[in-house]
């Protein structure tokens, strides 16, 4: 008698196909998403800002934002995640960068997001 696959096996073999194209589209869809991400620094004139940074020292280090605007947002402050209401400083050195938008709250920089070009 000849050593034969049983039916359960080959219906397990059968569905590989599918659950790779599944997990390839799901990367795929997952990929092209638009991404708002957050940082903890960024580079700015070769100066280093970072969360816990003082509006003060963010503003002599980078200069004067673009532009700033008020909103709520949620932070993380003292390791909790809050709801609160910060300015939003905007920086962008050329065309071709990346923006960046700090949030401070209470004088300090609590987040750090970078925007699209």
């Amino acid at each position: 008698m000849e050593n034969q696959p049983s039916v359960k096996t080959i219906d397990m073999l059968s569905l590989w196909p599918a659950r790779i194209l599944a997990l390839i589209l799901i990367l795929v869809i997952v990929s092209t998403l638009p991404v708002k991400t957050e940082a903890d620094s960024f580079r700015c004139s070769g100066k280093i800002i970072r969360s816990g940074d003082s509006s003060a020292d963010l503003r002599q280090k980078c200069g004067e934002p673009r532009s700033k605007d008020r909103g709520s947002e949620s932070v993380r402050i003292q390791g909790v995640q809050k709801e609160v209401r910060v300015e939003r400083w905007h920086y962008k050195k050329s065309s071709r960068s990346l923006g960046r938008i700090v949030m401070i709250y209470k004088g300090r920089v609590v987040a750090i997001e970078t925007g699209g070009r």
